[in-house]
């Protein structure tokens, strides 16, 4: 009887999955989870969000420091996470020398989502679990931007028009360039998992995701996104070793929805803002059908590529004939592009006159967005931000006050509140070693990246990486949690699959374990207070926004209570008590904002409005001189 309960024992013991096998599970969950979760909140772009956020990545860095009694980190995770924990404590110092103190307050909370999720991937990602982590990040991914292509494709049904975005696709995340950045780390991904991917079925997986991720692309009329894919790409290719095999992999993988983003270039109603919401509906069923087509083909493909693979080994001469043929291929594309754009100098000529070039906006053909230059105003922002940077040589004029700075610079009526260049908005805002720090983190993957070649994705999170260094020059996706939390998701991937996973495994003795979980307490801590203070003020905005002056008053002293640097919070108060007929009660409340944030253009213009005479017209005079064109919005 006790044998044959052993035995019993035993083959159960064999049925349930082992640690091993549920680890790499846990890992593809977490950071799907996480992307896909700060994604779907509006890319957690808003300070509701980094509180819940930074709160979660504390709590698994908390359990990792306390159930884990080993873990793998290399030097170069060491270093990666030192320069980005100094980068985010220089911020956190740079409030007592901002000159908007509460701007440089919210810099810091965002921060904290960036060193919490980041301490936690470092933790909790082994060497081993890295493709999991890779495919949760690639899942999330497409997950969003299926939803993000419904809205296009059935606008009867789901989303709602935008016309600040212009027609170009951008839910849920909420901007176009993010999520076409966003998109372009996931085509990088799926390209990767189709070509290198461990099974046939997962590289299947990966081909059919293209026919989601490079629509959506296209969608968000991005031509910055566009750019970052290509140069991500090439990065890709010369990181590679067997480059042949990739570029084949890329064409049969990516050939189908390619085709479909020409197809759905034809449609009218999909392309143009003018369109009626029954005829772009008509046009995007249509469309669905051609993309579950692409999807379907490109997964066959990838699979005939696998098993072709398999059983044929091409002789040298075949090989370098091939190679020759890509090479002519290529060189009959450069001539091409020469006879119909002109030489190198010609083009770059036409290209930054294009740029500097006050902006255009294309409100009805958006395909024609695609070919133009135009910067659309970066020039000017960067003029701005470098012009902040000369009169802050050393520490910067604080985080986030760029756009206090543009208000009171800017030559053009566009509101905007970063530079559109997250190097030249850190070095105006933190100064050289705010921005030296981060440079230092950021390109720790970069260094390590070679030592990596041995893992079979590494090309693929490298590029996706690249993608996200190359467009964060050109946008603001630095303040989109939900795109950079995957570019450094992608970067950890890199330094994971680099480890040596026996020279880098290190014992959490008790006091190293202790002073850690004690710090990330502290952190918790910090979250927490700005969370129930962002969520009081949005709650006063809220209720301003319905017309309830009693509850905004309310919430708005609470979020002062919790956030007592929050200048908005104050601003909020004394909206309300104007709204009242308060006046008094909302003079005090706007000086009070204004003592907390005096390069408020907007607070100086509310003291008016609650004042007259003498106290008005100087009230008047410091709005304009903070923000001579007006109000842009």
């Amino acid at each position: 009887m006790s044998e044959a309960l052993l035995t019993q024992r035993a083959s159960l013991g064999r049925r349930l999955p082992t640690a091993d096998a549920v680890e790499p599970a846990l890992t593809a969950l977490g950071a799907g989870l996480a992307v896909a979760g700060v994604a779907a909140a509006a890319g957690g772009y808003f300070p509701t969000s980094w509180g819940w956020t930074a709160l979660a990545f504390l709590w698994a860095t908390a359990l990792a420091l306390a159930l884990r009694g080993t873990v793998e980190l290399g030097i170069p995770d060491l270093i990666f996470f030192g320069a980005l924990t100094l980068f985010a404590g220089w911020i956190w110092l740079a409030t007592t020398w901002s000159e908007s103190p509460p701007s440089s307050f919210l810099e810091g909370q965002r921060v904290l989502v960036y060193v919490g999720g980041s301490a936690a991937a470092l933790l909790l990602v082994r060497r081993r679990t890295v493709a999991a982590l890779i495919g949760g990040v690639l899942a999330a991914i497409a997950a969003i931007c299926a939803y993000s292509l419904a809205t296009r494709l059935f606008p009867d049904r789901i989303g709602s028009f935008d016309p600040v975005a212009g027609y170009r696709l951008e839910e849920p995340i909420g901007y176009w360039n993010a999520l076409g950045v966003f998109a372009d780390m996931g085509v990088l991904l799926a390209l990767g998992v189709a070509a290198r991917g461990r099974s046939t079925i997962t590289r299947a997986l990966g081909a059919a995701a293209l026919a989601i991720l490079l629509p959506t692309v296209y969608f968000t009329y991005s031509r910055g996104a566009s750019l970052a894919l290509g140069l991500a790409v090439v990065a890709f290719i010369a990181f590679e070793r067997a480059r042949l095999q990739l570029v084949t992999a890329f064409a049969f993988a990516s050939f189908a929805p390619a085709v479909s983003v020409l197809i759905a270039s034809r449609f009218a109603a999909l392309t143009h803002g003018t369109a009626s919401v029954g005829a772009a509906a008509h046009d995007g069923r249509r469309l669905a059908l051609v993309l579950v087509s692409a999807g379907l083909v490109s997964a066959g493909s990838i699979i005939a590529l696998a098993r072709l693979e398999r059983s044929v080994r091409p002789p040298q001469w075949l090989r370098m004939a091939y190679a020759g043929l890509l090479v002519a291929l290529l060189a009959a594309a450069t001539v091409a592009a020469v006879a119909r754009y002109g030489g190198p100098s010609t083009i770059t000529r036409k290209a930054y006159d294009s740029f500097v070039a006050n902006p255009k906006f294309e409100r009805n053909n958006l395909n024609r967005r695609l070919f133009s230059f135009s910067g659309n105003g970066r020039a000017q922002l960067w003029k701005v931000a470098w012009r902040d940077f000369e009169a802050h040589p050393w520490l910067g004029s604080g985080p986030g006050t760029f756009e206090q700075e543009w208000y009171r610079h800017r030559a053009l009526d566009l509101k905007v509140r970063d530079a559109h260049n997250l190097y030249v908005e850190q070095l105006a805002e933190a100064g050289p070693l705010g921005l030296g720090l981060l440079l230092a983190a950021l390109a720790v993957p970069l260094a390590v990246a070679p030592r990596a070649r041995g893992f079979r994705l590494t090309g693929a999170v490298l590029g996706a990486y690249v993608a996200f260094l190359v467009h964060a020059a050109v946008d603001w996706d630095w303040e989109v949690t939900a795109v950079t939390m995957s570019a450094l998701l992608c970067g950890i991937a890199v330094l994971a699959a680099g480890r040596r996973p026996q020279r880098d495994e290190r014992s959490l003795v008790l006091p190293l374990r202790f002073t850690v979980l004690a710090a990330t307490a502290a952190l918790g801590a910090l979250a927490f207070v700005g969370l129930v203070g962002n969520l009081a003020l949005a709650s006063s905005t809220h209720a301003a926004a319905r017309s309830d002056w009693q509850k905004s008053a309310s919430q708005a002293r609470r979020a002062s209570d919790w956030a007592p640097w929050s200048s908005d919070a104050v601003d909020l108060l004394g909206q309300a008590q104007l709204h009242q007929g308060l006046n008094g009660g909302a003079a005090a409340s706007f000086r009070h904002a204004i003592a907390k944030d005096p390069g408020r253009w907007d607070f100086w213009l509310d003291l008016y409005a609650a004042t007259s005479g003498r106290q008005a017209a100087h009230a008047f005079r410091q709005a304009y001189t903070l923000n001579p064109r007006g109000d842009a919005g």
